[in-house]
């Protein structure tokens, strides 16, 4: 296949690679097992994911890029490549790639990820801020002159921003997100229950109970772990307003940040904002009563966008499609020249 372009959602917690005309071609959690000796990729994506927690002698997992960040380049250029290859096969053209990014990334980071990016194997790479992404995932039009308030909350940050034509005129970010929850939700069984849980334990604690307003009628769910004095397995029980409480601070910071962004847009924008509603994206746009949390704070109507977790992906693709609108804005495909690649 000629001329090959591609939309990638690099993602702390997953990756989705998504193709102009067949949409979303691979969605896997963005985790890497690999040869602690030889640093040689054994698995990528949800075999990864599955065998963090119980890896062998000799192997270890990680999520090689976190928050935007390579954490481990040779491991990250590998885990790209793989899943690059898997969607383009065998052939020889390089594809262009519109990969999302954090609006919290330095521009060393940027270009950290554009060279990660070419070595596994594009031609060249836009980076394109996740708010803006998952703004067009959610159907905003890029040639709409009304502005439009996205809130993402992916797996390690959460990109606010007002949207208007095409560009962000107001951007906030902090990195809190679903990584993030679960370290607190961690801590949590283990300073209040002296139990230990894995990572998967308490993502599952937070899809499950988690909650961002406190429930009239509350949840319950057992845990299960390892006892931090006697070693031994262990289990409690826990309930939905637990977790409130325990990932309110967390609510907190989010909801004062939405309010900072609204205090710096201006008088206009802020009224075609109170036209319509606010738009929620992102894997822990899922979790209980976060649009009403998001709500109240701003005194506005909030809507989870359909499919939330797949709205960054398929706004790389209408990225893709609008370059020429993008293209006003200052981004570009880079290629390895640009970035000086060794």
């Amino acid at each position: 296949m000629f001329g090959y372009d591609l939309g990638i959602d690099l993602g702390s917690s997953s990756i989705v690679v998504s193709v102009p005309g067949k949409g979303i071609v691979a969605d896997e959690p963005s985790y890497v097992a690999y040869d602690i000796e030889t640093e040689k990729i054994l698995y990528a994506g949800r075999r990864a994911y599955f065998l963090e927690g119980r890896e062998p002698n000799g192997i270890a997992v990680i999520q090689p890029i976190v928050n935007g960040a390579i954490t481990n380049y040779a491991i990250a250029q590998q885990m790209v490549r793989f899943f690059i290859n898997k969607v383009i096969k065998k052939s020889v053209f390089k594809p262009r790639v519109v990969a999302s990014v954090s609006a919290l990334t330095t521009d060393v980071e940027r270009r950290t990820l554009i060279s990660v990016i070419i070595s596994a194997g594009a031609r060249s790479v836009c980076l394109v801020e996740d708010p803006l992404c998952a703004a067009f995932g959610a159907g905003v039009d890029p040639l709409l002159p009304t502005g439009v308030f996205v809130i993402d909350i992916g797996g390690g940050t959460t990109d606010m921003a007002v949207v208007a034509q095409g560009s962000m005129s107001q951007i906030e970010a902090l990195r809190i997100g679903g990584d993030r929850f679960d370290e607190e939700i961690t801590k949590y069984m283990r300073d209040k229950y002296g139990l230990l849980i894995g990572k998967r334990s308490a993502e599952e604690i937070k899809k499950s109970i988690g909650s961002a307003v406190y429930r009239e009628e509350d949840v319950v769910m057992t845990a299960k772990g390892r006892n931090t004095l006697s070693g031994m397995p262990s289990s409690v029980e826990i309930t939905g307003n637990e977790i409130y409480e325990c990932l309110k601070p967390l609510f907190d910071e989010l909801a004062n940040a939405a309010i900072a962004l609204f205090e710096r847009t201006t008088p206009q924008l802020v009224a075609d904002i109170t036209a319509s509603a606010v738009i929620l994206t992102g894997g822990c746009s899922q979790i209980y009563g976060i649009d009403k949390m998001f709500s109240e704070a701003l005194g506005l109507e909030v809507t989870i966008a359909p499919r939330a977790e797949l709205c960054v992906s398929k706004g790389t693709l209408v990225a893709l499609n609008k370059m020429h609108i993008l293209d006003q804005y200052g981004y570009r495909f880079k290629t390895k020249q640009d970035v000086r690649i060794r």
